[in-house]
């Protein structure tokens, strides 16, 4: 049996003001840390700190206190595997990190905490905790409205500030045909999927964002930080996850 015009026509009109609600994250005066690892599907060492960083999904404080970041770099691709979520701007992030670090060299896994190396990992109790920032660091808020992005920030803006967006993607699976890691199915969460940055020069600034990519993730993040052209180190963070509906549209 059909189903009447009038309710097609109800169920149309909910699923478009559903589309067009604004989605919209905001951190507290404290500072949001973003706990970023640089890995690679072609390290061998990588696997352990890659489910490292999945744990962080179920611990307290997600998002409202620190945000992971999981930044798939390029450098190791010649050596068998070319990895699918790697970027040579990503690579770079990082020797950015090591230039002001005075470090000599680029390595995976490689963690970050608020931009400051962190190498608990390593060790045997990992109390990656103590490295999270508790200072005030003024509140940044984003809203998001396919395909606009306003993001305002309330608090002290240094000249050169820099606004940064990443769509991230979880529940994402590959099969490594080669390489270090050839036959192992590897999971991944909170994969940077796609990085952009561009000046701030006010307050509140808007842009179009690109749709997210599709990688086949199970659901798609979106993170936005500020920081300076001199200095990559986060200033603020903010984000949260898509509704699962509308991940991946």
């Amino acid at each position: 049996m059909r189903a009447p015009l009038s309710l097609f026509l109800f169920l149309v009109s909910s699923l478009l003001q559903a589309d067009s609600t604004p989605l919209t994250f905001s951190s507290g005066e404290q500072q949001v840390s973003l706990i970023e690892l640089y890995t690679s599907e072609g390290c061998s060492s990588c696997p352990p700190a890659d489910r490292f960083l999945q744990s962080l999904g179920k611990q307290e404080g997600l998002f409202s206190a620190f945000i992971p970041l999981a930044f798939h770099v390029d450098y190791w691709d010649y050596i068998g595997w070319a990895d699918p979520y790697a970027s040579p701007a990503f690579s770079e992030r990082q020797r950015r990190y090591a230039q002001i670090h005075d470090a000599g060299r680029v390595y995976t896994p490689g963690f970050f905490i608020n931009g400051n190396e962190w190498r608990g990992f390593f060790q045997r109790h990992r109390n990656w905790q103590d490295a999270l920032s508790r200072k005030k660091a003024g509140s940044l808020s984003v809203t998001y409205q396919p395909p606009t992005l306003q993001a305002t920030f309330n608090g002290t803006l240094p000249n050169d500030t820099r606004l940064n967006t990443a769509w991230i993607g979880l529940g994402l699976e590959s099969s490594v045909q080669r390489g270090e890691n050839r036959g192992k199915t590897l999971q991944h969460d909170f994969v940077v999927l796609q990085w952009n940055n561009q000046p701030m020069p006010s307050s509140t600034v808007t842009l179009t964002l690109p749709s997210p990519p599709d990688h086949g993730q199970q659901r798609t993040g979106l993170v936005a930080w500020i920081s300076q052209s001199s200095d990559p180190r986060p200033m603020q963070a903010v984000g949260g996850l898509l509704p699962s509906t509308t991940t991946n549209h």
